[in-house]
């Protein structure tokens, strides 16, 4: 009775039963959801509770359905209520072994799963990924994640570990198969480039061969290797991540390099410290990096990658704008470009400061400094267990995780190269490949790093400026006019496509089949470069008319329907471009006026606002040695888009780190027995900027603090202040999980009393806990409180052969034939297999209870 949690040993808890309203269920996982004893209309509570909460989320053409959980099958059930189901769609509900057995012999639910919707345990959703066409459907977009009501609200750690596990290996799917496709963001982002980028790292390459660099990352660890970076600054190379840059200036530490690769507002909004660095830093941005980050900077800039995001044509005349050789960045975060880089410079000890790709004990992501550090801890995220470099535990999250598992690509990737990572964060979650070792043990060499050479490969000759800025506007030009050939090829493709289905006289058929044929020729060949960027732009809606649809068992307007599809995307992507190139040559034009010294700033400022770059007040400012008052206006600008930006990435962080979620989080530290990481979460909710709702949360985590000490007095007075401060609305759960923990401690003193009181508040909010109530009232010799605990929860799941079982025979101990009468006024909706042996054993306490004749 110590432990109160649902654990799946539990016989009874294994068992569905029947609902007052017929809904057969686990009750110790969806009690809470579906246990209402009011009549509302609805044939099935339990599903008008999941049409409530998904609405139309499970039933959209093209995707692949993964579900943590089933609700007690009731959600299968939801999925097939909504017939027919959407075209080229499948869904996947993934269950503990132990439920999808029960499940699979239900026969209301095995019925429902077929070919398209399927039960599954872990071990065999591994066996059918390839069949049920994972990769097909994440190269569309397709996977969508959800959770069941029972996982969400983690009645217990099994859903916990399921839901971990597939959220990492998601992600780092989703990665390795989505890194090639062109998203729009991206492509948005190059373009946006496109004016400001001159220099490409080719000059710098192998340049300095053999020696060590040091990568800034942004993990909390960094804070730990400070005062030995500070103490060693000239003897090294310094590689910074943007996003901490914050930190860097307020320590007074001068990166060589600093890297972004973002294509999205918020790198601008976690960087913005990044422009304070003086001109001794050289900005290395992706070429998707985010545009107003490039815009703004002031100082000398580098690119990765290629300039335009399309293929050239070959020119003998002219060298390409795509520069060959260029540093190819590799990865998902910044941290794995900044590898990438430091191996192309020729480095071949490559070592980091701040990799921890995990999360401190406290919940902390980032280092201080950071925007996310001053939100407070991480509290709302899938966690995935990893290792640490000293053998601990951590959690990370499946993006995280996805990183973890491409920094040891790049590891095993420059080995043969000679090139060694590695990581002195003890705190780091272990990776293949990459040494664990303190950095004050690594070969700097004693004289100040010298970085002359680069500086001196560095220089650029301003005549060819104004020649790179006329060949990028005339591709731009050219690219336009081809798109609209694109856009007029599409229509006409819309034209015969439709008419192909709808023709009566075969000859016109092929008429039309030989005119599509001849426009994709057309568009393949003749405007390759721009095919290409108008596909890319939305190739993932164009792969869905490929895959994963069931093209043999296609109807004509389904084969229609897929080409219009076709048509229509291509349409979509050229407006889409064609939308962004007016503004990309109106800054091109800006940037040749930046080139004539007798342009007016005014005129300048001027063009800065009208094409929308404010941020570039900056760049002008320092290259012309404005006064404040002359950039007044456009310095107002941009400050009022980054106040946007800011509030926006404000809400980001708070909604990942409500206080409502460190519950998951603590009970995660409490179950692995880790005291240290519960402590450090209690401290960190007490200085969480919510501080009455916090201190709630801290008050359950010191609870289970003292029950891990074995203070059972101290972990009582814990969880009595979560009861006294807790709101019944909106802390349900808080309160439900604190009457357990309650109850259980209560007992370790021996006081039954107030276990008992514990458990029955807990049973008003999750009827399931009813039985426990009964139980541990007839340990106390309670027969009244237990048969009332027993009529409390059959009032709601009638039909639980075990716990009718259990009131019968309490009656029979009170002599009470008209309770056991009761009882088995309930055997029919108990389930079929038990209904014979249960009517015997009623009929026979009866029969004992009648007097000898």
């Amino acid at each position: 009775m110590t432990d109160t949690h649902f654990e799946l040993t539990d016989d009874t808890a294994l068992s569905l039963v029947q609902s007052s309203h017929g809904d057969w269920i686990f009750p110790a996982l969806n009690g809470v959801h579906f246990a209402s004893t009011q009549e509302n209309g609805q044939q099935s509570p339990a599903q008008a509770i999941l049409q409530q909460h998904f609405g139309q989320r499970l039933h959209a053409q093209d995707r692949l359905y993964l579900l943590i959980g089933s609700d007690s099958g009731q959600l299968i059930r939801f999925v097939q209520s909504q017939a027919p189901l959407p075209r080229g769609s499948r869904w996947v509900f993934i269950e503990p072994p132990a439920i999808a057995e029960i499940l699979r012999a239900f026969p209301p639910i095995a019925e429902l799963l077929d070919d398209f919707v399927q039960l599954m345990t872990p071990e065999e959703w591994e066996n059918a990924q390839e069949l049920m066409q994972l990769d097909a459907y994440l190269r569309i977009g397709g996977v969508v994640f959800e959770q069941s009501l029972a996982a969400l609200d983690h009645t217990t750690n099994h859903y916990q570990a399921l839901t971990g596990a597939l959220d990492a290996e998601l992600s780092s799917q989703r990665y390795m198969i989505t890194a090639n496709l062109g998203k729009l963001p991206f492509i948005r982002a190059q373009l946006g480039n496109l004016p400001n980028f001159f220099q490409s790292l080719l000059p710098l390459k192998n340049l300095f061969a053999g020696k060590t660099a040091l990568i800034l990352a942004g993990g909390p660890s960094l804070d730990q290797e400070i005062d030995w970076i500070i103490r060693h600054r000239a003897q090294l190379f310094l590689i910074a991540v943007s996003r901490i840059s914050a930190r860097l200036r307020q320590l007074d530490i001068t990166p060589d390099f600093v890297v972004t690769v973002d294509p999205h507002p918020v790198s601008f909004t976690v960087s913005r410290q990044m422009f304070e660095f003086d001109e001794r830093t050289i900005l290395v941005a992706g070429n998707h990096a985010y545009p107003g980050i490039v815009n703004r900077w002031p100082h000398r800039l580098l690119y990765t990658d290629e300039l335009l995001p399309w293929t050239e044509s070959p020119n003998a005349e002219e060298p390409p704008l795509n520069v060959p050789g260029n540093l190819i960045s590799a990865g998902p975060t910044v941290t794995h470009t900044c590898v990438t880089l430091a191996a192309y410079l020729g480095f071949t000890t490559i070592a980091f400061a701040g990799l921890d790709l995990c999360h401190a004990a406290n919940g902390q992501t980032h280092a201080k400094g950071s925007s996310e550090a001053a939100a407070g801890p991480l509290l709302d995220y899938t966690a995935v267990a990893v290792t640490t470099n000293q053998g601990e535990s951590a959690w990370t999250t499946p993006d995280y995780y996805a990183g973890i598992t491409a920094m040891a690509t790049l590891a095993k990737f420059f080995a043969p190269q000679g090139v060694t990572l590695v990581n002195p964060s003890a705190q780091g979650a272990r990776i293949d490949g990459v040494i664990h070792r303190p950095l004050a043990e690594l070969d700097w060499g004693e004289a100040p790093f010298d970085r002359h050479a680069m500086d001196q490969a560095l220089t650029v000759d301003p005549t060819q400026l104004r020649d790179h800025l006329q060949r990028r506007k005339q591709a731009i030009e050219t690219m336009r006019e081809d798109i609209h050939k694109i856009s007029r090829l599409a229509q006409l493709g819309q034209e015969s496509n439709r008419a192909f289905f709808h023709m009566v006289n075969p000859a016109r058929q092929a008429l039309h089949r030989r005119r599509m044929r001849a426009i994709d020729r057309l568009m393949r060949h003749r405007y390759a470069a721009a095919e290409q960027l108008v596909k890319a732009a939305v190739q993932h809606i164009l792969v869905a008319t490929d895959l994963p649809n069931d093209f043999f068992a296609l109807d004509p307007s389904q084969a229609e329907a897929l080409g219009r599809q076709f048509y229509e995307g291509i349409l979509h992507g050229a407006a889409e471009i064609t939308r962004l190139l007016p503004t990309i040559e109106s800054r091109l034009d800006t940037r040749l006026a930046e080139l004539d010294p007798n342009e007016p700033a005014t005129a300048l400022l001027a063009r800065y606002e009208a094409f929308d770059e404010p941020e570039r007040v900056l760049w002008l400012s320092k290259a012309r040695g404005l006064s404040p008052s002359v950039t007044a206006s456009t310095e107002a600008r941009y400050q009022q888009m980054l106040d946007e930006l800011l509030a926006a990435d404000r809400q980001r962080n708070q909604e990942k780190r409500a206080p409502k979620a460190s519950l998951r989080l603590a009970e995660l530290h409490f179950s692995q027995k880790n005291r240290a990481a519960v402590h450090t979460l209690e401290q960190a909710l007490r200085q969480h900027p919510e501080p009455t709702e916090a201190n709630r949360y801290a008050n359950y985590a010191l609870g289970l603090m003292y029950e891990l000490d074995q203070h059972w007095p101290e972990a009582l007075a814990a969880y009595t202040a979560v009861l006294n401060e807790g709101n019944p609305q909106t802390d349900s759960v808080l309160l439900e999980h604190t009457l357990l923990r309650a109850a259980s401690a209560s007992l370790m003193v021996h006081d039954t009393a107030q276990a008992s009181q514990a458990l029955s508040t807990a049973a008003l909010i999750n009827p399931s806990h009813w039985p426990l109530v009964a139980r541990l009232a007839e340990l106390r010799q309670d027969l009244p409180s237990a048969i009332d605990a027993y009529t409390q929860y059959l009032a709601r799941f009638p039909g639980d052969a075990t716990n009718l079982r259990a009131l019968a025979r309490l009656f029979f101990q009170l002599g009470s034939a008209e309770g056991i009468h009761q009882c088995r006024a309930l055997i029919p909706l108990c389930p079929d297999a038990a209904q014979a042996s249960l009517a015997q054993e009623l009929d026979a306490l009866l029969r004992a209870l009648q007097p000898a004749s």
